[in-house]
């Protein structure tokens, strides 16, 4: 593909790659990595990526890390190593990350359900009515939350 081709321009940066990663890929109710813990697992593999250089990458600051390190950040999060710049690889990756993301909301509704469940009756028609006011206000258009 020549530069500047419309596809091209589409294609995700690797920070947006990358931080798709950080957010994703951690266990289910569990926080995600952070960059020294990142840098930490690089190191674990056998390499070497600093965590500031992983939050340069993460930023957009670098944006063409050596296909090692690509390949190394891939390893960190268990990913294929072609997911930076193989578009196929990327597509079945993201299948598979769009999974996991969709477990991690169905965990946190869950949690969510769980914690509901403890409370007593009064409480819970309290926070049901919480609910129906903000929904309704949403609707609306008028939730206080949007920025003027």
């Amino acid at each position: 593909m020549s530069a500047g081709t419309p596809n091209e321009a589409t294609q995700p940066t690797f920070a947006e790659l990358l931080n798709r990663l950080f957010v994703t890929v951690h266990p289910i109710g569990g926080k995600p990595l952070s960059l020294r813990e990142a840098s930490k697992r690089a190191r674990e593999l056998g390499g070497s990526l600093s965590h500031s250089y992983i939050g340069e990458l993460r930023s957009g600051a670098k944006d063409r890390p050596s296909q090692e390190n690509a390949d190394l950040l891939a390893q960190v999060f268990g990913v294929r190593p072609g997911y930076f710049n193989d578009p196929g690889v990327r597509a079945r990756v993201d299948r598979d990350l769009d999974r996991l993301a969709a477990r991690h909301r169905d965990h946190n509704l869950i949690e969510l359900a769980q914690r509901t469940a403890s409370l007593d009756d009064v409480d819970r028609a309290a926070l049901a009515d919480l609910v129906q006011n903000y929904l309704r206000k949403r609707r609306t258009g008028s939730d206080e939350r949007r920025p003027s």
